[in-house]
């Protein structure tokens, strides 16, 4: 086990540049910027906001996709000890303004958004006017702009620089991300430098990461997954973050096969949308070596495909905003069936635990409950919110993370689901995913989701959704008559609901809290 480093991130990219100046950092577009590039320009723009007169702990919010641009201005920020608020590029306006204003922020970036300009939203948030930067990679007109911030670093002695550096300690907070909200209102969780630098050196070392390693970045920047398994990994070794133009499929195969990419990491429903393409064939995967897939559960059956048609390691892991990043993590040295059914073992200097959903109680390898974790990368607690935090970290310093699971004898986590997803019936815990584990062996399934309904009798019944693959058909009596030969009956749904859609998250998470009361209403319960 390798000491943890106590160095802040702009430590950590000064330390890269040095030792990899010359090799390059960012490709986007055709255009690269060597390691030396990316910490001369961060340096500039940090001066900038000096010039500014933002200082150490001030918050800056970041509502942009995953470009060149986001990665400039959010090391700088990080270098003064700023902290980039990261607010997902689909929000709403008024989830903007409401999140904004949780965590009083002094500056704000945008840029690259999807949907309708956002020049209104960001109007709206009542910021100064040189408090408000445009940093999408297309040109626009009178606003200001990284390249306004370089000039104006320019006019700042280096000393003052070097001084508002110096300042920064690997214990100050660095980012603010917020959860996903698939259950309720989205929380703020404040990460350190200490943090984010050591996870950056454990997921490069899980990726088996090199200088000669290439990232494509198909996850936007406001996930503590994509921060550190591309931002983070590729620092911590010298490698190069390789930008698509978008993340559409086609565009991502196309960046994986053009810039020859190594590392590709997202989430299930993006490789499944991926492995499903007809004309996956007529694309050069044969770079690609290996990547983690996470944020949400993915089955066995699912795992399997995408290797097989892709052709890299693909490596399971669990983790959590709250927790930095990852959880658990599994190794190119592992079996292909331990990767595909459990989510791996610990990762080092953090410990785990499962306590009895009910009694609380520790519980012994084999019997499921929820995952309880401590070590350095998890939070503190969350920002301005004392009562959630209460609620989330026990006395022992054990963050709750409800995940329900168990570990199996060599320490290796199998995940079953998420505790405020859990359906009780009749007294019975049941897990939406082993019902979405067994529906989804349908290849005709394209997606599915279980939720609790009320019931007079035992209190809550099992509602099944479900969205279908265009063109295909399935009864939901054909369904039923399937999971009879897999689960338990106690198990089975007693409605089945087909979908054309599921109600989500900014981040595209299905809301389970929103699905739920949405078939309440339809069933008339």
């Amino acid at each position: 086990m390798c000491e943890l480093k106590q160095a802040t991130i702009g430590q950590m990219l000064a330390e890269t540049a040095k030792r990899y100046s010359l090799r390059a950092a960012m490709e986007f577009g055709g255009k690269q910027w060597s390691y030396a590039q990316l910490d001369g320009s961060t340096d500039d723009i940090a001066a900038g906001l000096i010039a500014l007169g933002f200082r150490k702990g001030d918050v800056l919010g970041f509502w942009c996709e995953a470009e060149p641009n986001t990665v400039l201005l959010f090391y700088a920020a990080l270098k003064i000890g700023a902290v980039p608020a990261m607010f997902h590029p689909g929000l709403c306006e008024k989830e903007l303004r409401d999140l904004a204003q949780r965590c009083h922020i002094r500056g704000f970036a945008f840029g690259g958004c999807r949907g309708e300009s956002p020049v209104p939203a960001v109007r709206s948030l009542g910021l100064p006017a040189d408090a408000v930067w445009y940093i999408g990679e297309t040109a626009q007109s009178q606003l200001p702009d990284l390249h306004s911030l370089i000039r104006l670093g320019k006019t700042v002695p280096r000393s003052v620089l070097e001084d508002a550096k110096a300042r920064v300690c690997p214990a100050d907070v660095a980012t603010l991300l917020f959860t996903s909200g698939t259950t309720g209102d989205s929380k703020i969780v404040p990460d350190t430098h200490f943090s984010w630098v050591n996870m950056g050196i454990q997921q490069a070392r899980d990726l088996d990461a090199t200088c000669c390693d290439r990232f494509c970045v198909a996850l936007p920047v406001c996930h503590c997954f994509s921060i550190s398994v591309n931002l983070m990994a590729a620092l911590a070794v010298g490698g190069c973050l390789y930008f698509p133009r978008s993340r559409h499929t086609e565009d991502l195969l196309t960046a994986i096969s053009a810039g020859k990419c190594t590392i590709f990491s997202s989430v299930p429903a993006l490789f499944h949308a991926l492995v499903s393409r007809k004309d996956l064939e007529k694309f050069d995967l044969s770079s690609l070596r290996t990547g983690f897939i996470g944020g949400s559960i993915c089955t066995e059956a699912l795992f399997l495909r995408i290797s097989r048609r892709l052709g890299m390691t693909l490596l399971s892991s669990l983790g959590q905003t709250e927790a930095t990043a990852a959880i658990t993590t599994t190794t190119a040295k592992d079996p292909l069936t331990l990767r595909a059914r459990t989510v791996g073992h610990m990762i080092p200097h953090v410990e785990g635990k499962i306590l009895d959903l009910q009694s609380g109680e520790p519980l012994p390898t084999g019997q499921r409950g929820e995952l309880c974790i401590r070590g350095y990368s998890c939070m503190q607690g969350y920002y301005g919110d004392p009562e959630a935090t209460a609620a989330a970290i026990d006395p022992a310093g054990f963050l709750h993370t409800g995940d329900v699971g168990y570990f199996d004898d060599a320490g290796n986590l199998h995940l079953t689901g998420r505790r405020k997803e859990l359906i009780i019936r009749g007294g019975e815990n049941i897990s939406p995913a082993e019902i979405a584990n067994a529906v989804m062996q349908d290849e005709r399934v394209l997606e599915c989701q279980c939720v609790g309904v009320p019931d007079a009798h035992y209190g809550e019944e099992v509602c099944l959704c479900i969205r279908l693959k265009p063109g295909t058909e399935l009864a939901p009596e054909e369904i039923l008559a399937s999971l009879r030969e897999s689960l338990a009956s106690y198990k089975l749904p007693k409605y089945i609901v087909l979908l054309d859609q599921f109600p989500r998250t900014p981040g595209g998470k299905i809301r389970t809290g929103a699905l739920a009361e949405q078939m309440r209403q339809q069933l008339g319960l």
